[in-house]
């Protein structure tokens, strides 16, 4: 036995030499077994499938010679050779393993260990030397198990997109620092003459006592309420004389002077409130005498806060030439001469300290007030500000170096005034050229049309300057002294300071402001910026995926060397560490990416050096982490001990992440440029709110940290079970050597993949864990508010404490409490309660939300009716004076008169021995307390409560109302001492008031407006027609119901009002902000303070506390109907409204004189107009303020801009900010007084009057399943989310109804920002300007106020509405502002301030893109495996044992998505829920949600997500940010599929449709993803499953859920998509659409919509991200391909030669359809077609070509154009030279869509110079062949390629490697069509011109083929519930379950109209037929005829 196990083993060693594998020594017993059983099964099989295909020519066989013909040969293969060889191997390997076995008990282990390495050596050259021809050995223990033992064609096709995708990456990377950013082009500015030529006589410099000093000084002593305060009469003189001393000798304008002089007065009135208040509050009396005097040092520190401060960092650095003021030391202010103040009893230095802190302020106001655009750069206004208070020009010296001349003669050329034009207009110019090319007027309305410079059209460049950017020129003194230059080159800051002034007009501002030497933040499109602002969370989300990843795997096997990632688990950690410097490196470059050129260059060496500093800094971590993998082997080369290192190691890792995440930028030297991250000093935080926000999100991340743990360990058991490569596991030496083998590759990839699509998910998983807990803070929050009184506060009855709560918080100053005596109940409320409740009602009843009986119910009245309540009566006192009885004994002149509330309450006033009168009133029994057990049983038994109303509204206000009385609130101010507010309402097109012709049209199509709104509010509608017979009286209010065509004019002039108040209209709004001064005014009925002689009747009036200021940007063009509806609301409220807007007028021929700018035509006023103005001829009102601009002022978006020029106008502290679809009430507007007391500081300078304070709203729009979606996120986001982000710090201003402090708004720029696109979300900006400028800011959130708010109610709209705050946040992620917020905050307040703004649209675009990712991760998988049992099997490796791949898959994906879509269940609908019931109940909470559910509010959601990720992406990608105007009202119009067709042809008219609108956004993709789905259920990925197919069901409801809505959402929501009459239409558009005019339709839509906004070429397609991604993805199936491709080879070694089987099937499938479309080029120019895409070839611009060929086709005169006459001519002319107007109807990339009507079909191409136009030929030819000819063809084509190419893997019966080889085929064509678009879009194209007709055939051709598929995909599957439409119409017309889905209503239908026919002249009982008995009379029949 031994000489034969000798002999064996000679034999095997001398065969060694021929052996092709070898094996290392360090393999283990185990791991040889392994490999013999392994090989030699290989082995085994493919013998036996080689002895079954030996039999006959297989399919396989032929299907080779097809495809390979004569480089197949199967005589080569030598299956049974190879066979037996190899068997013999195996056998012998297999003696060998059992002697070696048998023996081990005798023989030492390392003899052994000799035996069985040589048995596996036989094995594994069995299998790899003889079967595969020594191209592969399996020789590894663990998978890949095979490896190529050299560079193959298989490894190279795999490498080579690797490679590729490796090459791309970089290039999209350094292309972002190399390739030059778009910019502006240089322009030279237009010289101006800069001498003065106005006529007019030099005036002395200041006359104290002009006529406008008198106005003044008039204004304040007759007309302003001040005038009754000691001292008024000498502030009234020096503050006039200063006002008119500064226009006289700066030359402001005369009606920006009187403007900002009433406005300073209402400042200070104000500001006297506010002091007078701190006296209220302490319990004394007012002292009048110091109110004035103490009021205006207190609004100079406010107003002038920001000023001082610049003052004095300026003073800082330029010491010696600003000098340092004295408190009493006046300012020179250009030698204006006015009245100090001299007042009695003051001594002359606080007098003279007060006039120099009025001078400032005056300056101040009247700089900024003319400052125009230049007031969003609030410190270029304290620049000017300053430079103006030291202006002292020399004794006849003028200030602007003439004479200010006198005002222009009646009839003169208009002049603007030299502040203007010499100051402010040059740098407005400025700002101006920086952006815009030109002003242009519209000839068709008159209306301003401006031009952006070429390249800003989607985005302005990263170089390009902005607001920001000028203004922190400004913030910084330093640059600012260096870089402001004069003409002459030298620099401003050399002169005196009291000379700069004067300078100022020969500043050349071109110079000083240009963007090369201002740019301090580069707003860059690409993930750098992304990167850049959001670095934290990403490291935060890297560490602990990271660390996760290293904590679930657990320790390698020992077995097989030391892994990449180390031994144990501490050097495995510290590998994790190295993401810390990595990521500071890569952080580093981002900022740098992000980083002004000026901040770059401010210190050069500095920020070398400390660049230098910090790599090497960061390079520690890598080099201790070298040092620590050298300890780890045994042949140390250092020889540095582990343990040291690794403290050491993660000692500077952590330091570094703790550096990185919690150390705010600011706090220390970070980076270059990152001083400007904390500009201004933060806000302090409380200790224990920083403490609750690091506990929320301690807990937060813990949960998820522990989640996640569970999913990793899910994912690693994946990866095991799949048997694929664990590249951390393997050993550096094993990667080296298997590196290139084309199974690592391919199982490199699938890891990948698995772990990404983890990475994924984890990171979004974060948000929804966010929702949730911020929604349990959101709740605990109202407990602590409540005292933590839960079981009080949820048994309560909180209607009943109303009159209590109301008395004690409202009206304290009339509630001092009551003594109750001995059987006797007194009420604990104030006793003019009952007259302001009766109010409250009266006004609900006035809106007829209630009725008479129910408001007499409610009522503390009795004996008067509702009906009464009219507008007039609302304005009456709420009190009026009674006689009280009086006792005998005591006459009344003892008593006086007494006010007592009025009306008629059943009440006996017996006066007391105390005094004191008594009433008994009856008290409603609303507010009779009701026990826990009697609420509950009503509201959970459906009982009905007679007393409480069923009015939805109003059961909501009375809630709130109550509600909002049970939390804290301050102290109300008391009246009159209420500080004044603004409410702004911007406003552009909006509604004003509802016409009829939008709310009736007739019955034709579909059921009105009106009819809606009518059955929507029934009960409000039937009241408001009571009270309007009732008020017409006999003249007749008709009963007509429905019947609305029997409404006179006038009557639904009525009706109309009565609709605008309910739907989202400008009147609506107006009419409830203008309830504030009512308010106020029953605030001061009830409690002022009378003895205030500001209280006085006379001299009270709440106009001066309150103004509703609508800034009406378009009122100049305003038609009839909207002047009329403007003026009917300025009689409705006329002692509050007033409306801002912009006049313009033609510039005249000074313009030039005044620097206007020579790009625009106009000049532009802001003027200001009220009720009282005076009518002007054009239907205008005559201006009260007109204050020219510095020029056109709508340089941003719109809405910002237009509450620029209006915030002038302002009057007050306080400025509320609405939007024009919001309301208020009656009740919420006498919490004014409360709300305003938020901003209450205790003493001066304290800083708490510092604030934005945020209120909730109630969203009214929730009509239909759709505005009930809306309404629900806005609900939640405005009350219980908001709540927990103003606990968490990251609370902003959202616009509305927020109330700000005016005085810090003006300190920072204003309400918004406005640079074009850059600051689309305009509200933001401010709460983050304001958060960032700090010092004492805060920002609060209360809820005890609220206002109502609609939101859009259409499905499109609610979209558009998103996809304009998306491509906002798109663009402010990449702003300043957020950037350095994400640097500044501390970690808590970063992670709240991104996932409660940017990180929202972000994890809706990861949502989104979640389930396409599990599809294709899914089937990668799938497809990876094979069919078990197949041919071939054992070349693919396919060795899971345990369990097949669609098991691992089933198992994972339950574990991997189940939690994930619940916990977005959870997220979406806990806020709502939680905020519902504490609001409600639990039963209105349960059962919103179910009507939700029932009504497929998922389907809305899902889609919304997916338009959300588009646009946010897009964005950040293309840019293209535009405001987005939706439409807010109830969508009953139906919107079509493709368009509007010509009735009853197949020709289209109007294109426009639902299929056009988000083809490119969803339904591409829900295909794509419909398909996937299918595919993973052909492959078996349930079938195959086993167990775990139940772990899928849930997973599949949700793919289900996102293919149904990404594909059919738009059509389930839209008006009457299923009736049949409009579907037959859409089908023939839908025809149209494709076939009309060989598809020119499709063509024209495809070229603009998804061709040409992608703009810029092959060159940008191929660094896109989105490009990069997909090549990525496109190569793990490649190389899954090309790994079966390589088994394939390795089986018919020998038969096939040659590569052609890789590049048959490696090989996009377009070479068919190529050489069609080149044939068909080819074709169409032969027989001389004129193709639609040869008549869209536009030659380069020529106007002798357009001059030949209008005159080649003259026109008569007199000649009518017809439809195909001269229109055609014009539009192929136009088609011809490619004319402006074409190109600027390119949209942008993801622009809204909009409906075009259908253009004349484009002419034939042009045709050489000298020759003729061909005559048409025949019809058929005419267009050419049809593009869905082509369309077809081609795909037909691709299909017949692909199948070709793949048959082999059909004919092998390897299924998986058939659907993958498809798949592939798919991506490789698409990628080869989206390079084809890319040629098509760059130059190249259009230099090719008709030579590259065959590409533009060829891609456009295959792109309408998906639009074919697609279109005809969604419309078919429509076709059944058009049927059962169809049958539900006919079974029950009146209930329509479409419209119960849109609306939760069945619907209504039109009344029917019958023809009677009167039978006779006379009257029915006049007939001889006697009387009428009700039965229908019968037809005679007719008589024969006799002949």
């Amino acid at each position: 036995m031994a000489l034969w196990t000798f002999t064996l083993l000679a034999t095997a060693l001398a065969q060694t030499e021929e052996f092709a594998c070898t094996l290392p020594a360090s393999y283990s017993q185990a791991s040889l077994k392994k490999l013999i059983s392994l090989n030699c099964d290989k082995v085994s099989t493919t013998v036996n499938d080689f002895t079954a295909l030996e039999s006959d020519q297989s399919d396989l066989d032929r299907g080779l010679v097809m495809l390979l013909g004569d480089d197949y040969s199967l005589e080569n293969v030598q299956w049974q050779e190879k066979g037996t060889k190899a068997m013999d191997y195996c056998e012998d390997a297999k003696r060998l393993l059992a002697r070696a076995e048998a023996e081990a008990w005798s023989s030492p282990e390392n003899e052994t260990l000799e035996k069985m390495r040589n048995a596996s050596l036989l094995a594994v050259n069995a299998w790899g030397t003889v079967m595969l021809q020594g191209r592969k050995c399996c020789t590894l223990p663990r998978a890949p198990y095979c490896i190529d033992q050299s560079w193959s064609a298989s490894t190279v096709a795999l490498l080579v997109p690797v490679a590729g995708l490796a090459i791309l990456f970089t290039v999209s990377v350094i292309s972002s620092w190399i390739l030059p950013q778009p910019s502006k082009e240089p322009e030279q500015m237009t010289e101006r003459d800069e001498t003065l030529s106005r006529p007019g006589s030099r005036t002395p410099r200041v006359s104290c006592r002009s006529a406008l000093k008198k106005e003044l000084e008039m204004e304040w002593l007759q007309k302003n309420c001040l005038r009754v305060l000691p001292g008024a009469s000498d502030f009234a003189n020096t503050t006039s004389s200063i006002f008119g001393a500064l226009k006289e000798s700066f030359d402001f304008q005369a009606d920006s002077v009187r403007n900002q002089y009433e406005h300073f007065l209402s400042l200070w009135r104000s500001q006297v409130a506010m002091v007078a208040d701190r006296s209220v509050g302490q319990g004394a009396s007012v002292n009048e005498r110091e109110l004035l005097y103490e009021a205006a040092g207190d609004l100079y520190f406010e107003m002038m806060d920001g000023f001082l401060r610049w003052r004095n960092e300026l003073s800082a650095v330029e010491a010696n030439s600003v000098p340092e003021l004295k408190e009493d030391e006046q300012r020179p202010v250009g030698g204006a001469k006015f009245e100090p103040l001299k007042r009695e009893g003051v001594d002359p230095a606080s007098a003279a300290i007060l006039s120099r802190q009025l001078t400032e302020m005056a300056t101040y106001l009247l700089v900024w007030g003319e400052a125009g655009n230049v007031r969003f750069m609030p410190e270029a206004v304290y620049f000017i500000t300053e430079l103006a208070l030291a202006a002292n020009p020399a004794d006849f010296e003028e200030v602007y170096g003439s004479a200010i001349p006198e005002p222009s003669l009646p009839g003169a050329p208009f002049r603007s005034n030299l502040f203007l034009s010499k100051v402010i207009r040059p740098i407005y110019n400025v700002v101006f050229d920086e952006w815009y090319q030109y002003v242009d007027i519209d000839a068709n309305n008159q209306k301003d049309k401006k031009k952006l410079k070429p390249g800003l059209e989607n985005f302005l460049p990263p170089d390009v300057a902005n607001y920001d950017d000028w203004n922190e020129f400004f913030c910084d003194p330093a640059r600012m002294m260096e870089g402001i230059l004069l003409q002459d080159g030298t620099r401003l800051f050399d002169l005196p300071h009291d000379r700069r002034f004067l300078a100022l007009p020969r500043v050349d501002w071109q110079v000083t402001l240009e963007a090369a030497e201002t740019k301090t933040h580069r707003e860059i499109h690409s993930l750098w910026g992304v990167f850049a602002s959001t670095h934290r969370i990403v490291l935060l989300h890297l560490v602990l995926f990271f660390a996760g990843v290293c904590t679930v795997t657990g320790d390698p096997d020992p077995n097989y060397g030391v892994p990449i990632m180390g031994q144990s688990t501490a050097v495995r950690f510290s590998a994790v560490a190295l993401v810390v410097p990595v990521h500071a490196l890569l952080w580093a470059m981002a900022r740098w990416q992000v980083t002004g050129r000026v901040l770059r260059l401010q210190q050069p060496l500095t920020c070398v050096t400390r660049s230098i500093w910090k790599t090497l800094w960061w390079m520690l971590p890598v080099l201790t982490y070298a040092g620590i993998r050298d300890a780890c082997l045994e042949d140390s080369q250092f020889g540095l001990p582990l343990t040291p290192l690794l403290v050491f190691h993660f000692a500077l890792s952590g330091t570094g992440l703790f550096y990185l995440l919690f150390v705010p930028s600011g706090s220390c030297i970070r980076s270059c440029g990152s001083n400007s991250d904390k500009m201004w000093e933060m806000s302090q935080v409380p200790l224990m709110n920083r403490l609750v926000r690091y506990g929320f999100w301690f807990v937060l991340i813990a949960v998820k940290f522990m989640l996640g743990l569970i999913i990793f360990g899910t994912m690693f058991e994946a990866t095991q079970s799949l048997q694929i490569a664990l590249p951390g596991r393997e050993s550096v030496s094993e990667i080296s050597e298997i590196y290139y083998s084309t199974e690592w590759g391919s199982d490199f990839l699938l890891w990948f993949v698995l772990w990404f699509t983890t990475l994924v998910l984890f990171i979004s998983d974060t948000q929804l864990w966010f929702t949730v807990l911020c929604s349990i803070l959101g709740v605990s929050t109202v407990l602590v508010q409540r005292g933590c009184r839960v079981f009080a506060w949820a048994l309560e009855d909180s209607v009943a404490k109303l009159p209590e709560r109301f008395s004690r918080k409202v009206l304290p100053y009339s509630f001092a409490g009551s003594e109750s005596r001995v059987g006797e109940q007194v009420a604990q409320f104030s006793p003019y309660f009952p007259a302001i409740w009766d109010r409250i009602l009266e006004y609900m009843r006035y809106e007829d939300k209630i009725d008479n009986h129910l408001m007499g119910d409610l009522s503390f009245k009795s004996g008067e009716s509702g009906h009464q309540v009219y507008w007039k009566q609302l304005r009456q006192p709420v009190g009026r004076r009674r006689q009280p009885v009086v006792p005998d004994g005591m006459g009344s002149a003892a008593l006086g008169e007494r006010e007592m509330p009025g009306g008629t309450y059943a009440a006996t006033t017996t006066l007391e021995k105390m005094g004191k009168p008594r009433r008994k009133i009856k008290v409603p029994d609303i507010f009779r307390e009701k026990t826990a057990f009697e609420a509950g049983f009503k509201t959970y038994c459906c009982m009905n409560d007679g007393h409480w109303p069923n009015n939805a509204d109003v059961q909501w206000r009375l809630l709130a109302l109550s509600r909002g009385l049970g939390l804290p609130m301050p102290r109300p101010f008391r009246a009159p001492y209420f500080p004044g507010l603004t409410v702004c309402i911007p406003h552009y097109g909006e509604s004003i008031l509802m016409q009829k012709k939008e709310l009736f049209q007739g019955r034709e199509e579909t059921v009105p407006l009106m009819d809606w709104l009518a059955a929507k509010y029934e009960e409000e509608f039937l009241t408001f027609s009571n009270r309007m017979q009732v008020k017409w009286g006999d003249s007749g209010w008709p009963v007509q119901g429905s019947q609305w065509e029997e409404y006179t004019d006038q009557q639904w002039s009525t009706i109309s009002a009565w609709a605008s108040m309910r739907m989202q209209t400008l009147w609506r709004t107006v009419a409830g902000m203008c309830l504030y001064h009512p308010a106020i005014q029953c605030h001061w009925e009830v409690q002022a303070d009378k003895k205030s002689s500001l209280a006085q009747p006379g001299i009270w009036n709440p106009s001066d506390c309150f103004t509703c200021l609508v800034s009406m940007q378009m009122y100049k063009f305003f038609d009839k109907t909207n002047l009329e509806h403007t003026n009917r609301m300025f009689a409705k409220f006329p002692d509050c409204l007033k409306v801002a807007f912009i006049d313009c007028e033609d510039k005249g021929i000074t313009g030039e004189l005044d620097l206007v700018h020579p790009k625009q035509k106009r000049r532009y006023y802001s003027s200001l107009i009220d009720g009282s103005c005076e009518d002007l001829p054009t239907g205008l009102k005559k201006a009260k303020f007109r204050v020219e601009q510095p020029g056109y002022p709508i340089l941003g978006d719109g809405k910002g801009d237009n509450q620029n020029h209006a915030i002038p106008f302002m009057r007050g502290v306080f400025s509320q900010c609405i939007d024009a679809n919001q309301g208020a009430y009656f009740e919420q507007m006498m919490l004014l007084p409360c709300a305003l007391g938020e901003f209450r500081s205790k003493k001066r300078g304290d800083g708490l009057s510092k604030r934005i304070v945020g209120f909730p709203e109630h969203i009214t729009s929730d009509i239909g399943s759709i505005g009930d979606f809306a309404a629900s996120a806005e609900v939640a986001f405005g009350t219980i989310l908001q709540r927990s982000y103003a606990v968490l710090g990251a609370r902003m201003h959202y616009g509305h109804p927020d109330i700000m402090n005016k005085l810090y708004m003006m300190q920072q720029g204003g309400v918004s920002k406005a640079t074009k696109t850059v600051n689309l979300s305009e509200d933001i900006f401010a709460g983050m300007d304001f958060t960032l400028r700090g010092n004492g800011r805060n920002i609060k959130h209360a809820e005890y106020f609220n206002l109502a708010k609609g939101r859009d109610l259409g499905f499109n709209t609610v979209l558009g509405f998103f996809s304009k705050l998306s491509s906002g946040t798109g663009e402010q992620v990449l702003t300043r502002q957020a950037f350095r917020l994400h640097q500044v905050l501390h970690l808590p307040e970063a992670l709240t301030f991104y996932y409660a703004h940017v990180g929202y649209y972000f994890t809706q675009l990861f949502v989104s893109w979640s389930m396409p990712l599990l599809v294709f991760v899914w089937l990668l998988v799938l497809l990876a495996d094979e069919v078990r049992g197949g041919i071939f099997e054992a070349f693919l490796n396919l060795e899971q044992v345990q369990m097949t791949s669609a098991e691992v898959m089933a198992k994972t994906v339950g574990v991997w998505f189940s939690w994930l879509l619940l916990l977005f269940l959870i997220a979406t609908s806990l806020p709502l829920l939680a905020e519902i019931w504490m609001e409600r109940n639990l039963k209105v909470a349960v059962e919103r949600f179910l009507k939700q559910m029932l009504t497929m509010s998922p389907l809305m959601f899902i889609f919304q997500a997916k338009i959300i990720g588009h646009y946010v992406i897009n964005e950040i990608r293309y840019g293209g940010a535009t405001y987005v105007s939706t439409g807010r009202g109830l969508p009953t119009d139906r919107r079509p599929f493709i368009g509007e067709a010509v009735p009853g042809k197949f020709q289209l008219k109007k294109m426009g449709g639902l299929y056009l609108d988000y083809a490119s956004i969803a339904y591409y993709d829900g295909v794509t993803l419909l398909f996937g789905v299918l595919l993973i259920l052909m492959a078996g990925g349930v079938s195959g499953a086993g167990l775990y197919a139940r772990d899928v069901w849930w997973v599949f409801i949700c793919l289900g859920l996102t293919v149904a809505s990404w594909l059919w959402a738009p059509f389930l929501f839209n008006p009457y998509q299923f009736v049949w009459k409009h579907f037959v239409e859409d089908f023939r558009c839908l025809v149209a659409f494709f076939l009309e005019g060989s598809g020119r339709h499709w063509v024209e839509w495809y070229d603009r919509t998804q061709l040409k906004p992608r703009g810029g070429g092959l060159h940008k397609s191929m660094v896109d991200i989105t490009f990069v991604v997909a090549v990525f993805f496109l190569a793990a199936w490649y190389a899954m391909i090309n790994m079966k491709i390589d088994a394939l080879m390795l089986a018919y070694s020998g038969a096939v030669s040659g590569n052609m089987l890789h590049i048959a099937v490696l090989l996009p499938p377009i070479g068919a359809s190529f050489l069609y479309c080149v044939l068909a080029v080819l074709f169409e120019t032969l027989v001389g077609c004129s193709s639609i895409l040869r008549r869209r070839i536009k030659p380069k611009r020529s106007k002798a070509l357009t001059t030949a060929l209008s005159s080649a086709m003259p026109a008569p005169k007199d000649a009518e154009p017809t439809p195909t006459g001269e229109a055609d001519v014009e539009e192929g002319v136009r088609e011809l030279t490619g004319t402006e107007e074409e190109e600027e109807e390119e949209e942008v990339p993801h622009a809204t869509a909009q409906d075009r009507e259908v253009a004349p079909a484009p002419a034939a191409a042009a045709m050489p110079r000298g020759a003729t136009m061909p005559e048409a030929g025949p019809r058929w030819c005419e267009l050419g062949i049809p593009l869905s000819f082509s369309a077809w063809t081609v795909t037909v084509l691709d299909l017949a390629e692909a199948v070709y190419a793949i048959y082999v893997f059909v004919a092998i019966g390897w299924r998986n490697a058939s659907v993958a080889g498809f798949i592939l085929k798919w991506g490789l064509l698409m990628m080869c069509i989206f390079f084809g678009e890319g040629m098509l879009r760059s130059r190249c194209c259009n230099v090719l011109g008709c030579c590259g007709l065959p590409l533009q055939l060829w891609v456009r051709a295959h792109r309408m083929s998906r639009d074919i598929m697609v279109s005809s995909l969604i419309f078919s599957v429509m076709v059944p519930f058009v049927l059962l439409n169809s049958i539900n119409d006919y079974l029950c017309p009146g209930c329509s379950a479409h419209q119960l889905l849109i609306y939760r209503d069945p619907g209504h239908l039109a009344r029917a109209e019958a023809v009677v026919v009167d039978i006779g002249d006379g009257d029915w009982f006049e007939d001889d037929r006697g009387p009428f008995d009700g039965a229908m009379p019968h037809p005679k029949p007719p008589q024969a005829h006799m002949h």
